[in-house]
């Protein structure tokens, strides 16, 4: 008998889609979990607030947004698997009539994010250094003067800010986006993609400590769905994915080319984490030396490799 129910939180996007499948193939009934999906459409940092004043137990979340929180001192949760292994490809837009058409001119603008620390806020760091506007005097996260941040909660409020020209640029899953740019809603200049899977599995403490077995077996089903997601990747997971999200066809098989979810949910790439932590300190998000993998995981449930 399941001896909690396991609140799971998500972004509405094509990458959640297996969470449909398990719920509704009875996937975490056959493996005796009760679970209730949480819809959360403003990403990790709403996910990771929610973890905090415990309306969530477990979260699908970027990877570059838990290990940034719980290197800043987010105690209330800890990583406890992979859900998509492949990394995420961050589509940057513009307002449609906006006098941006590169990346060249967005430093020192202002861009609109959805939270403080989730990925839209992150990313734009990590595209700041790539593109070297950071200096050793204003590698701060919180103060560095190089973007100013409009927090807009959601992704519509993000379009609409660059179009009326109260922000410059978002940044955006690409796929998520690309709807968006073929209306001619926003303009797409560019991408980013950080070297890093894309969402990790974060756990609350009081799941880790009460319910491990739970989440073990919510983790279980979950590895199902993906499974079967993916071996229906030519026709049903296809139009699954239609249905829900209304995307094109061809958006969602050339998505699916892309897309790599973990062989094994409760695997963590001890390199990845590595590289994610070594790459905010050097984007400023998360200061020197950083955590070790070891110390952003709960090893009872999680296994690096």
């Amino acid at each position: 008998m399941p001896t909690t129910t396991i609140r799971i939180g998500y972004v509405p996007e094509h990458f959640s889609t297996p969470l449909y499948i398990a719920r509704d193939r009875g996937f975490f009934a056959e493996n005796d979990v009760a679970v209730e999906l949480v819809c959360c459409p403003g990403g990790t940092g709403e996910m990771t607030s929610k973890l905090q004043d415990k309306s969530l137990d477990l979260a699908i979340a970027l990877t570059e947004g838990l290990v940034a929180g719980i290197s800043k001192g987010q105690d209330w949760y800890k990583i406890v698997g992979t859900y998509v292994e492949a990394p995420l490809c961050w589509a940057i837009s513009t307002g449609a009539n906006s006098r941006h058409t590169s990346i060249d001119t967005l430093n020192k603008t202002n861009v609109a994010i959805s939270r403080y620390g989730s990925g839209s806020h992150i990313m734009a760091y990590v595209l700041a250094d790539q593109q070297g506007w950071l200096t050793n005097e204003n590698k701060d996260g919180s103060n560095n003067q190089t973007f100013s941040f409009n927090v807009l909660n959601n992704f519509q409020a993000m379009r609409d800010a660059v179009n009326n020209d109260t922000s410059d640029f978002f940044l955006w899953e690409t796929f998520t986006t690309k709807p968006y740019h073929d209306s001619g809603e926003v303009k797409r200049i560019g991408q980013i993609t950080p070297p890093w899977p894309a969402f990790l599995f974060a756990a609350h403490v009081d799941l880790l400590q009460n319910h491990p077995q739970d989440l073990q077996n919510a983790l279980k089903a979950i590895q199902k769905a993906t499974l079967l997601f993916m071996e229906q990747k030519e026709n049903d997971s296809v139009k699954l994915v239609m249905d829900i999200l209304d995307y094109n066809e061809e958006d969602v098989r050339n998505w699916f080319k892309t897309v790599r979810y973990a062989g094994e949910h409760s695997q963590v790439s001890s390199r990845a984490l590595q590289v994610t932590v070594s790459t905010l300190i050097k984007a400023g998000v998360v200061d020197a030396p950083g955590l070790a993998p070891e110390n952003l995981v709960d090893l009872k449930v999680a296994n690096l490799i």
